[in-house]
Protein backbone atom coordinates (compact mmCIF):
# COMPACT_ATOMS: atom_id res chain seq x y z
CA UNK A 1 0.00 0.00 0.00
CA UNK A 2 1.46 3.38 -0.98
CA UNK A 3 0.80 6.89 0.26
CA UNK A 4 -1.51 7.44 -2.72
CA UNK A 5 -3.74 4.47 -2.03
CA UNK A 6 -7.04 5.93 -0.81
CA UNK A 7 -8.85 4.33 2.12
CA UNK A 8 -12.62 4.85 2.24
CA UNK A 9 -14.34 5.80 5.48
CA UNK A 10 -17.19 3.48 6.35
CA UNK A 11 -18.94 5.82 8.78
CA UNK A 12 -19.34 9.55 9.31
CA UNK A 13 -17.90 9.21 12.84
CA UNK A 14 -14.65 7.76 11.43
CA UNK A 15 -14.34 10.64 8.98
CA UNK A 16 -15.03 13.31 11.60
CA UNK A 17 -12.54 11.85 14.08
CA UNK A 18 -9.86 11.77 11.39
CA UNK A 19 -10.61 15.29 10.13
CA UNK A 20 -10.63 16.80 13.64
CA UNK A 21 -7.28 15.26 14.71
CA UNK A 22 -5.24 18.20 13.44
CA UNK A 23 -3.76 17.27 10.05
CA UNK A 24 -6.01 15.59 7.55
CA UNK A 25 -6.07 15.24 3.79
CA UNK A 26 -9.36 13.87 2.52
CA UNK A 27 -10.94 13.45 -0.88
CA UNK A 28 -14.70 13.70 -1.20
CA UNK A 29 -16.38 12.07 -4.19
CA UNK A 30 -19.92 12.44 -5.48
CA UNK A 31 -21.10 8.93 -6.28
CA UNK A 32 -23.70 10.46 -8.63
CA UNK A 33 -21.40 12.57 -10.80
CA UNK A 34 -17.96 11.14 -9.92
CA UNK A 35 -16.75 14.71 -9.29
CA UNK A 36 -14.15 14.84 -6.54
CA UNK A 37 -12.30 17.47 -4.52
CA UNK A 38 -9.36 17.06 -2.15
CA UNK A 39 -9.18 19.10 1.05
CA UNK A 40 -6.47 19.63 3.64
CA UNK A 41 -7.69 20.43 7.17
CA UNK A 42 -5.15 21.76 9.68
CA UNK A 43 -5.68 22.65 13.34
CA UNK A 44 -3.95 25.94 14.18
CA UNK A 45 -4.69 28.20 17.15
CA UNK A 46 -8.01 26.51 17.95
CA UNK A 47 -9.22 26.88 14.35
CA UNK A 48 -9.44 24.28 11.62
CA UNK A 49 -8.05 25.82 8.45
CA UNK A 50 -9.65 24.36 5.33
CA UNK A 51 -7.69 24.26 2.08
CA UNK A 52 -8.80 22.86 -1.26
CA UNK A 53 -6.48 21.29 -3.82
CA UNK A 54 -6.39 23.15 -7.13
CA UNK A 55 -4.18 22.78 -10.20
CA UNK A 56 -1.85 25.35 -8.59
CA UNK A 57 -1.60 23.62 -5.18
CA UNK A 58 -3.68 24.05 -2.03
CA UNK A 59 -5.73 27.25 -1.59
CA UNK A 60 -7.14 28.45 1.74
CA UNK A 61 -10.93 28.72 1.56
CA UNK A 62 -12.36 28.87 5.10
CA UNK A 63 -11.96 27.87 8.70
CA UNK A 64 -14.06 26.10 11.29
CA UNK A 65 -13.93 27.07 14.92
CA UNK A 66 -12.45 24.47 17.28
CA UNK A 67 -15.80 22.86 18.08
CA UNK A 68 -16.31 22.24 14.35
CA UNK A 69 -19.60 24.10 14.20
CA UNK A 70 -19.16 27.69 13.03
CA UNK A 71 -17.77 28.27 9.53
CA UNK A 72 -16.06 31.52 8.59
CA UNK A 73 -14.80 32.24 5.11
CA UNK A 74 -11.47 33.61 3.92
CA UNK A 75 -11.79 37.33 3.20
CA UNK A 76 -9.61 37.09 0.12
CA UNK A 77 -10.74 33.57 -0.73
CA UNK A 78 -12.79 32.24 -3.60
CA UNK A 79 -16.12 33.12 -2.01
CA UNK A 80 -18.73 31.15 -0.12
CA UNK A 81 -20.77 30.44 -3.26
CA UNK A 82 -17.93 28.77 -5.16
CA UNK A 83 -18.48 25.06 -5.88
CA UNK A 84 -15.32 24.09 -3.96
CA UNK A 85 -16.63 25.82 -0.83
CA UNK A 86 -20.20 24.57 -1.27
CA UNK A 87 -18.97 20.99 -1.66
CA UNK A 88 -17.05 21.14 1.62
CA UNK A 89 -19.95 22.80 3.46
CA UNK A 90 -22.39 20.15 2.19
CA UNK A 91 -20.02 17.32 3.09
CA UNK A 92 -19.23 18.74 6.54
CA UNK A 93 -22.94 19.37 7.19
CA UNK A 94 -23.62 15.67 6.74
CA UNK A 95 -20.53 14.32 8.49
CA UNK A 96 -20.90 16.57 11.54
CA UNK A 97 -24.47 15.27 11.97
CA UNK A 98 -23.24 11.65 11.79
CA UNK A 99 -24.57 11.13 8.28
CA UNK A 100 -22.70 9.60 5.36
CA UNK A 101 -25.13 9.59 2.42
CA UNK A 102 -24.88 6.87 -0.23
CA UNK A 103 -24.20 9.63 -2.75
CA UNK A 104 -20.95 10.57 -0.95
CA UNK A 105 -17.65 8.79 -0.47
CA UNK A 106 -14.87 10.21 1.72
CA UNK A 107 -11.32 8.90 1.50
CA UNK A 108 -8.12 9.35 3.47
CA UNK A 109 -4.52 8.50 2.65
CA UNK A 110 -1.69 6.78 4.52
CA UNK A 111 -0.81 9.88 6.50
CA UNK A 112 -1.01 10.37 10.24
CA UNK A 113 -4.14 12.36 11.04
CA UNK A 114 -2.30 14.36 13.71
CA UNK A 115 1.10 15.25 12.23
CA UNK A 116 0.75 14.36 8.54
CA UNK A 117 3.76 12.05 8.36
CA UNK A 118 3.65 8.98 6.14
CA UNK A 119 2.49 5.85 7.95
CA UNK A 120 4.62 2.77 7.36
CA UNK A 121 3.39 -0.12 9.50
CA UNK A 122 0.18 -2.04 8.73
CA UNK A 123 -1.15 -1.30 12.24
CA UNK A 124 -0.59 2.46 11.89
CA UNK A 125 -2.07 2.51 8.39
CA UNK A 126 -5.18 0.70 9.65
CA UNK A 127 -5.56 3.13 12.57
CA UNK A 128 -4.72 6.25 10.55
CA UNK A 129 -2.35 7.49 13.25
CA UNK A 130 1.29 6.89 14.15
CA UNK A 131 2.32 5.39 17.50
CA UNK A 132 3.84 8.61 18.91
CA UNK A 133 0.81 10.70 17.99
CA UNK A 134 -1.52 8.02 19.32
CA UNK A 135 0.24 8.12 22.72
CA UNK A 136 0.05 11.91 22.73
CA UNK A 137 -3.66 12.00 21.97
CA UNK A 138 -4.58 9.19 24.33
CA UNK A 139 -2.48 10.67 27.13
CA UNK A 140 -4.08 14.09 26.76
CA UNK A 141 -7.62 12.72 26.25
CA UNK A 142 -8.21 15.41 23.62
CA UNK A 143 -11.34 15.78 21.53
CA UNK A 144 -13.07 12.86 23.22
CA UNK A 145 -10.42 10.31 22.27
CA UNK A 146 -10.78 8.58 25.62
CA UNK A 147 -10.24 4.84 25.24
CA UNK A 148 -10.49 4.77 21.49
CA UNK A 149 -7.29 3.67 19.83
CA UNK A 150 -7.94 4.80 16.29
CA UNK A 151 -8.02 8.02 14.32
CA UNK A 152 -10.70 6.49 12.18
Amino acid sequence: MTINTPIRFETAAEAVRYIMAGYAIVTVVSNKTNVHFTYKILLRNRRYLIYVRTKHGYKFIMFLLYNGRKIQYAKNGIGKNHILVKAFRWTWGHLSHNSLPKTLSVYRYNLCCRCGKRLTTPESIKKGIGPICEKHLLGGNQNGWGNTHKCV
